[in-house]
C-alpha cells in the first residue's frame, strides 16, 4: 500500500473512532488484527474487537485530538500521535 493510503486508511480508522462508529474502525481493520490495551490480555480478531467496541461504548467516551499520522515510505508500516480526552461514563 503506498504511503499515501497507508495516512489514509489511519485517518478514516480514527475519524471513526471520533465519530464513535465501531463499524467504521471495523471496516479498517484485516481479519487477524491484534488489539493489545493498556489494561488487560491483548485480543487477536475481528470479533473480539468488536465486542471491545461494546464495551467502550457504554464504558467511557472519548475524543481524539491534536493528531499526527506517521508512515513510511513505502507505506508498509503507519503510527498515529494523539491527545486522548474522555470521561468514564460508568466502571
Amino acid at each position: 500500500m503506498p504511503r499515501a493510503e497507508t495516512i489514509a486508511l489511519i485517518r478514516r480508522y480514527y475519524d471513526a473512532f471520533n465519530a464513535g462508529n465501531p463499524a467504521g474502525m471495523l471496516d479498517c481493520l484485516s481479519e487477524d488484527i491484534e488489539h493489545r490495551v493498556n489494561e488487560g490480555a491483548h485480543r487477536i480478531g475481528r470479533a473480539k474487537f468488536a465486542e471491545f467496541c461494546g464495551h467502550m461504548g457504554v464504558s467511557y467516551r472519548e475524543t481524539l485530538q491534536d493528531m499526527v499520522i506517521f508512515a513510511s515510505d513505502d507505506g508498509a508500516r503507519g503510527a498515529a500521535e494523539f491527545v486522548v480526552h474522555g470521561e468514564y461514563l460508568k466502571t
